[in-house]
């Protein structure tokens, strides 16, 4: 269309572009979904069989579903309670003494591995939850009255009733490990302000200078020392 002095209507070609642009769109539309259709009707028509078809394979030579066989491990004897595969003191006289290198972690070979379970002690109980369980641990767990009387002088840990109660004692800690840390800090200012933040322990007992560093903010790696007697897993 024209106006009255000749020139052609710009509305008017506005308008009828977006109508064709409206149509066009809705066909498209209405075509990708017709063959989307088709394509998902299709794709759910293949099955094992199809597919044994399309690339000649007989179902017997498919696949089967993986067979589990359940084993049963025998109990380990008593004296295998506090067993640790790689560093058994028991092995440690096997291997060479320089350097200490009998102190280093040995694995034993396949015919000396045990294949049977570890029985806990009589009257075990669940570990205590973390964090409770960095100042106290039930008795029946590690059951070694040893460590109460030759440690007692220490202070490391303290039976009272069915648990083994760790005050935070030690051969370094004779006031405690708590006024021992507060002397450290008193030399090394870092150790409040963040600055130090990591710190390792080698030769602890029972971590317990780790255990109060780690309410003051500094995450401690505590290696306990060779063990002549007891694995004491549950202490370390």
């Amino acid at each position: 269309m024209k106006n009255r002095d000749g020139k052609p209507n710009s509305q008017s070609e506005k308008s009828s572009r977006t109508v064709h642009l409206a149509i066009m769109f809705v066909v498209l539309c209405g075509l990708s979904f017709y063959l989307g259709g088709i394509f998902g009707s299709e794709k759910n028509r293949y099955n094992t069989n199809d597919i044994s078809k399309v690339f000649g394979v007989s179902k017997e030579s498919l696949p089967c579903a993986l067979q589990v066989k359940a084993v049963n491990f025998s109990q380990c004897s008593p004296d295998l309670q506090d067993y640790t595969p790689c560093t058994d003191p028991k092995r440690w006289k096997k291997f060479n003494v320089h350097r200490l290198a009998f102190l280093e972690r040995h694995c034993p070979p396949m015919f000396e591995k045990k294949e049977c379970l570890v029985p806990p002690p009589d009257g075990y109980k669940l570990p205590i939850r973390w964090p409770k369980s960095r100042d106290e641990c039930w008795y029946r767990n590690v059951p070694y009255d040893w460590i109460n009387k030759q440690k007692s002088n220490q202070h490391w840990l303290v039976k009272e009733g069915e648990k083994f109660l760790f005050p935070g004692g030690g051969t370094m800690f004779p006031n405690g490990v708590s006024s021992y840390v507060d002397l450290m800090q008193d030399l090394i200012p870092e150790m409040k302000d963040g600055t130090i933040r990591t710190a390792i322990d080698t030769g602890c007992g029972v971590a317990s200078w780790g255990g109060d560093l780690l309410d003051r903010g500094i995450l401690t790696v505590s290696l306990a020392p060779r063990d002549n007697h007891e694995a004491q897993v549950q202490l370390h």
